[in-house]
């Protein structure tokens, strides 16, 4: 592709580049990049200014790399293009958008603090058994069905919420040429702010909810709204499907500043000017009875997972379907066929006293809230709430989710979440100050091992903040752990266990 090819597809970077010399524009393309070290010949480099690394320092390396152009904030020498104050992330999206063109027909981004991979998993297993080829693609990595209806997951390279723009767009081509036509991404506050979506082709959005959650970076929960609005004003085109939770007072502001805008809008919640309605969530041991509303006719399912909120993001994935233009009966009666994410509210129950162990994703003081309010109202017996808080991380959120597991459990155990570069001590510290007659057991095997030796009949342990991980960073280290599978190895060997305990 020759690059006043490229650029003629995107008005920003026709504006910015259709001075350059014919020499230049007429230069085949090969690739582009934001990492010098993966320039090769005929590249272009887009130098972008991170936390801790300024691209413009590479931009020599870039060009013995085979960069025949670059791209920073201010030029150097003929080759170098000023960006003329456009963000160089917001160039860097659409280039790549341009340079992989194909993306899949529909694309629904969902954004919100809490339940964005259990919507997108529910989207796509509602489009497939609607007969679709459909893909998610999010923290998980991106899951798609093959041939046999069995679902392969493709683990993402740098391990974000939303992608790196370069993984994406070449994620969105990959899935066109694999023929999947619908697709459910999610949309996080750092990908919609640092312009990695703009060059999607949304076709609708979820705005799932918003509470207390990386204010170390957007700084206030002002800031952090306006970040996931921004999905909704700025990057979706006219005539897109919005589904808006209206039992979250974000949900109803960011309803309320939208409403006029030219989007199909639907609202759900218990709240009773949803348009689908929930009439009653009622839970059950292993699974929720659903009742709910819409345009005045009834509609019952029986969904097997547990917690009210993961209705919520069910009701969710629904409500876009029907904004899409996907018949409600049909919706409606898949709701049954619906399976929870890895990780998210994720039973195991293998122990011979008919105790129950969660394995859920709760990084948060409100998801937290969430999962042990959810099994608060089915609980016959005493409730174990095992978790730690991420290193590095928003620091405010700490003792908030230790007075909300100590609130809510009877027993609670403060352990190690990827404590990167802080001291982990330091950490459980801060959370004890919510929580101060909780156990604390740093190493997150042992902890494990120690509260599943303490369940009794009918117990229920949630295990918390890791979810689908498989790994454990500890200060430059990051070794392989999964909650799940010391949970179950635990299990296996539960009488040499409790020996130890």
């Amino acid at each position: 592709m020759l690059l006043k090819d490229l650029i003629s597809k995107k008005k920003i970077l026709l504006d910015l580049l259709k001075n350059l010399p014919d020499k230049l524009l007429n230069h085949h393309v090969s690739g582009i990049s934001g990492n010098s070290k993966n320039i090769k010949k005929n590249y272009i480099f887009v130098a972008i200014k991170g936390n801790k690394l300024d691209g413009s320092n590479f931009i020599l390396e870039a060009k013995q790399n085979g960069a025949f152009l670059s791209i920073a904030s201010k030029s150097d020498g003929e080759d170098v293009i000023s960006s003329n104050n456009i963000s160089t992330r917001l160039i860097y999206t659409e280039l790549l958008a341009s340079f992989y063109e194909k993306q899949p027909r529909e694309i629904i981004g969902v954004t919100g603090t809490n339940g964005k991979t259990s919507t997108v998993e529910f989207c796509r297993q509602l489009w497939v058994q609607a007969g679709w080829k459909a893909a998610s693609m999010g923290t998980l990595g991106t899951k798609i069905e093959n041939t046999l209806n069995k679902s392969i997951l493709k683990p993402s390279i740098h391990n974000l919420t939303t992608f790196d723009p370069d993984e994406l767009y070449k994620g969105l081509y990959s899935l066109e040429k694999e023929e999947i036509s619908h697709l459910a991404l999610e949309a996080s506050s750092h990908g919609i702010y640092q312009n990695r979506l703009d060059g999607v082709r949304f076709s609708g959005a979820i705005f799932t909810n918003l509470s207390h959650d990386h204010l170390d970076y957007h700084k206030n929960i002002e800031n952090y709204f306006l970040s996931k609005k921004r999905l909704f004003t700025e990057i979706l085109k006219d005539n897109s499907a919005i589904a808006i939770n209206i039992d979250n007072d974000f949900g109803i502001r960011l309803y309320n500043e939208i409403r006029d805008s030219k989007q199909i809008i639907f609202t759900f919640g218990q709240n009773v000017n949803a348009d689908i309605k929930i009439k009653s969530i009622k839970q059950n041991n292993q699974s929720i009875d659903l009742t709910l509303e819409y345009k005045n006719q009834i509609y019952n399912s029986t969904i097997g997972m547990i917690g009210k909120f993961q209705a919520y993001n069910v009701i969710a994935a629904a409500s876009i379907c029907i904004a899409s233009g996907i018949d409600p009966n049909l919706i409606f009666k898949s709701l049954s066929y619906l399976k929870p994410a890895r990780g998210r509210m994720e039973i195991i129950s293998a122990i011979h006293n008919n105790s129950i162990i969660i394995i859920d994703y709760a990084h948060t003081p409100e998801a937290l809230k969430h999962v042990l309010n959810s099994i608060k109202e089915i609980a016959k017996a005493k409730i174990i709430t095992l978790f730690g808080c991420g290193g590095d991380r928003d620091k405010e959120k700490r003792k908030a989710m230790g007075e909300i597991a100590s609130e809510l459990s009877d027993f609670v155990i403060i352990t190690d979440d990827n404590p990167r570069s802080e001291a982990p001590s330091s950490i459980r510290k801060d959370i004890l100050l919510g929580c101060p007659d909780a156990k604390e057991i740093p190493d997150r095997n042992k902890a494990i091992n120690f509260a599943i030796s303490k369940l009794n009949k009918n117990d229920f342990l949630v295990i918390a903040g890791k979810g689908h991980e498989t790994s454990q960073t500890i200060g430059m280290e990051t070794l392989p752990f999964d909650d799940y599978t010391v949970a179950k190895e635990t299990i296996k060997n539960i009488q040499k266990i409790k020996e130890i305990y």
